[in-house]
């Protein structure tokens, strides 16, 4: 049976700034800071001159313009080695140039600097499963889930390589939680019905892969429709 392969989920990054005040002096012209005072406003241009450089990577990396993604995240480690999403999105863009030992490195150093962030998981999850390391990947994605339980796209990943290992309860209880999720999520009920077709739930199959093509044909994913309406006629004859 055809599995629709995974597809990887885009990042979104939120970064905190601080804000520093400066003491005033009345008729005096220059200010004056303390040494605890000097080291903060420090630390704001550090957090000015990332945030600049790390957004302009995020620009070409929409753009799809990899290479002047990667200069400037790796421009925004230089200039703050500790800031998490710029090994991450480096990763990304590094994996989709097919550099993906490199990209595996750096969501290991932004899980290393955050450990709380789901979305490293998962990305480090689909990086792994693309080498066929699916124990890394199952590994991964159990950790992405533990901290948000809430992540369908994780539960269909971790489904999919589950299906691919002859794991198919395993499997289903994956591509349900996933619809749990979110209901117009095509590919997992059409998943969700090759596992149920190899359980030998030849009504579910059919239901589902029906279900499948009316979300496939709503959202106008044709090559997918093909494959769901594919499904039901070998289920008809």
């Amino acid at each position: 049976m055809r599995t629709i392969p995974i597809l990887p989920s885009q990042l979104a990054v939120t970064t905190i700034f601080n804000s520093i005040e400066s003491l005033g002096f009345v008729n005096i012209a220059s200010k004056v800071f303390s040494g605890e005072q000097a080291e903060s406003r420090q630390e704001a241009n550090l957090h000015v001159s990332t945030k600049k450089v790390y957004t302009q990577g995020l620009k070409n990396l929409k753009q799809q313009d990899l290479h002047a993604a990667i200069k400037k995240f790796t421009a925004t480690i230089n200039i703050n080695p500790n800031f998490a999403p710029a090994y991450n999105d480096r990763g990304v863009g590094r994996y989709k140039l097919g550099d993906k030992q490199s990209a595996i490195a750096d969501l290991t150093t932004a899980i290393e600097l955050n450990p709380y962030r789901a979305k490293y998981y998962s990305n480090r999850a689909f990086m792994l499963a693309g080498l066929k390391d699916y124990a890394g990947a199952i590994a991964d994605y159990n950790s992405a889930l533990l901290l948000n339980p809430n992540l369908a796209q994780a539960y269909f990943n971790r489904g999919s390589i589950h299906l691919q290992m002859e794991n198919s309860l395993a499997a289903l209880a994956d591509f349900e939680s996933a619809i749990r999720l979110d209901r117009n999520f095509g590919k997992a009920y059409f998943n969700r019905g090759v596992t149920r077709y190899k359980l030998r739930e030849v009504q579910g199959a059919f239901e589902d892969f029906q279900k499948a093509v009316g979300l496939f044909k709503q959202q106008a994913r044709m090559d997918c429709y093909q494959d769901a309406v594919a499904k039901l006629r070998q289920l008809c004859y």
